[in-house]
């Protein structure tokens, strides 16, 4: 049996009438009639008794009738559905992304698609609802940190690059004298620090190196503001460091120097598996991925 056949055959006994369900259909009776014979050969049973130019069911037809019809109410649903999907003004590319990284980076990675003409819809999350987001295939890309959890790079759900980009001190102009373009976790000793809460799997490892922090911050921004009006030192990655130093634009008195014997922090850019594919979302992908690589090697401020 193919769609075609079935879907005659319910028109016609909805209507009770070839050719009004020929009308439905936007098909010639003699085709509709054609179709119910065809259907009627690969069954193997008379479905209907035509007298004086009518039809009338037969049992066979009507046992057909009660199977499919769940069947054919779930297709027209689908249909619909999707016709109002259509008609949404629902943006070509979705991107959800860590807070720090959404702060600067993806913003400044896709301002030139956007500026073409782009549409884009931009989220953010924490690490864990980056991850759970891409799962549902809600999201065209994601990018997020490392945060309190693995994340997963053999998900069957979205493939995932990972960049090492290097953790960074920020800290007011003069804090820690200059002695060479990185500094060690020696330099740090007897400062005040402060970093991300501990439940990120980057901070406990910090802890570990540099002791408990004075102040844990949620948000890497107000953090970094903390540290640099209180003379004590954030401990960062570069992406948030550049974000920092771009948004406040000189206005804070601030340096930053990578840490040498810190392991760097790795980022997870993740594409969707089962989302639609496009040139402009595989460009976006790219750029994104770029901004990425370029952050894996400290330059400075």
């Amino acid at each position: 049996m193919k769609y075609h056949q079935l879907e005659a055959f319910y028109q016609v006994m909805l209507t009770g009438s070839i050719s009004q369900a020929a009308k439905n259909l936007g098909r010639t009776q003699p085709a509709v009639s054609m179709t119910i014979n065809g259907l009627e050969e690969q069954l193997a049973a008379k479905l209907f008794d035509r007298h004086a130019g009518r039809i009338m069911p037969r049992t066979e037809a009507k046992v057909l009738f009660e199977q499919i019809s769940p069947v054919m109410q779930q297709l027209r649903d689908i249909r619909l559905r999707f016709n109002r999907v259509e008609s949404m003004p629902m943006p070509r590319i979705s991107i959800i992304a860590a807070s720090n990284a959404v702060t600067h980076l993806v913003p400044s990675a896709i301002a030139d698609l956007a500026a073409g003409g782009q549409e884009f819809r931009v989220m953010n999350g924490s690490s864990a609802a980056v991850v759970l987001e891409m799962e549902n295939q809600r999201h065209d890309i994601g990018l997020t940190d490392q945060g309190i959890g693995e994340v997963p790079l053999s998900s069957p759900l979205f493939d995932a690059e990972v960049f090492k980009v290097p953790v960074c001190a920020i800290y007011p102009r003069g804090l820690i004298p200059a002695a060479g373009a990185a500094l060690s976790v020696s330099d740090l000793a007897g400062l005040q620090i402060c970093s991300l809460y501990q439940e990120n799997l980057m901070a406990q490892a910090l802890v570990e190196k540099l002791g408990q922090p004075r102040v844990e911050f949620a948000s890497l921004f107000p953090m970094a503001c903390y540290a640099i009006l209180n003379g004590s030192v954030a401990i960062a990655d570069c992406i948030t460091a550049n974000a920092i130093f771009a948004l406040t634009r000189g206005t804070l008195a601030a340096e930053c120097r990578p840490i040498a014997d810190i392991e760097p922090s790795p980022y997870f850019l993740m594409r969707s598996r089962y989302r639609a594919r496009s040139q402009r979302a595989d460009r976006c992908y790219e750029t994104l991925g770029a901004a990425l690589r370029a952050q894996q090697a400290f330059r400075g401020f």
